[in-house]
């Protein structure tokens, strides 16, 4: 059981290491994540808040793991993938390669399935292009890395991408995505919250879905901002439909269904 005072504790550290709000309603959410990691009781708690507060890596490490969701899934928003990976197939033409960004990858279904619709919309398994995926949490990006699915995982994939790109098997009930995909992708651990990303633009596509609504207002206006400032003329910012671009509109042009275009002229 998660006391008010280590909630208190929870809810301040949850800001500082990863720019999270925390309301009252993610009390109990805390409590079940918690039981299933195996922090018995009140002393399992306390000792991962001691430790996280001391500035343990390990410790801070296991806390974000409970705070930041994974939940995820292939071809979420399919229309997403679908606009991006035309936009980055022009982009490529115009300069030769092209870039993007998958700033909230979680477990990897979401730059795999960009990946996937790349190779097909290019139409060979070696596009110019490249794929950066980072996440908060370093134990889903292990998980992404690996590229290894149960087929329950795999139900939003199109049949026939489905048997084209998780042909190979990973063991008893699960799939590894192709190698084709995989290696589009580079994984890298990234804070969205923190001064300093491990990131280099330009960009022509940043997908960020389904993470600046957990941020505290100013830093979610930062986080778009900085964002903004990784993004080419002309490139996209997908966002999940319920989010929006906040305090740096100014620097979009009008979103629909998520997607939002960098304001300027393309060179």
């Amino acid at each position: 059981m998660l006391t008010s005072e280590q909630f208190d504790r929870t809810r301040r550290l949850a800001l500082e290491l990863a720019g999270i709000e925390l309301s009252d309603r993610h009390r109990s959410l805390l409590e079940r994540r918690g039981r299933r990691a195996g922090l018995a009781g009140e002393t399992g708690f306390e000792n991962l808040l001691g430790g996280a507060e001391c500035g343990d890596a390990e410790a801070r490490r296991s806390l974000l793991g409970l705070l930041t969701t994974r939940f995820t899934g292939f071809f979420r928003h399919p229309w997403h993938f679908d606009i991006a990976a035309e936009h980055v197939l022009w982009a490529a033409h115009r300069r030769g390669r092209a870039r993007v960004w998958s700033a909230a990858s979680a477990t990897g279904e979401e730059p795999y399935s960009l990946a996937i619709a790349l190779l097909q919309v290019f139409g060979r398994d070696d596009p110019p292009v490249e794929i950066l995926a980072t996440d908060v949490n370093e134990e889903a990006l292990a998980v992404a890395r690996r590229g290894e699915y149960a087929n329950a995982a795999l139900e939003g994939v199109p049949p026939g991408l489905r048997d084209r790109f998780f042909g190979e098997p990973a063991g008893p009930g699960r799939r590894r995505i192709a190698a084709a995909a995989r290696g589009l992708v580079d994984f890298r651990e990234a804070n969205l919250a923190a001064t300093d990303w491990p990131v280099e633009g330009p960009f022509d596509a940043v997908l960020c879905r389904n993470v600046l609504m957990y941020l505290e207002g100013s830093r979610r206006d930062a986080a778009v901002e900085r964002i903004a400032s990784l993004l080419t003329a002309g490139g996209l910012l997908l966002l999940d439909p319920a989010e929006h671009v906040g305090g740096a509109a100014r620097l979009f042009g009008p979103g629909e269904r998520g997607i939002y275009v960098r304001a300027g002229r393309r060179p």
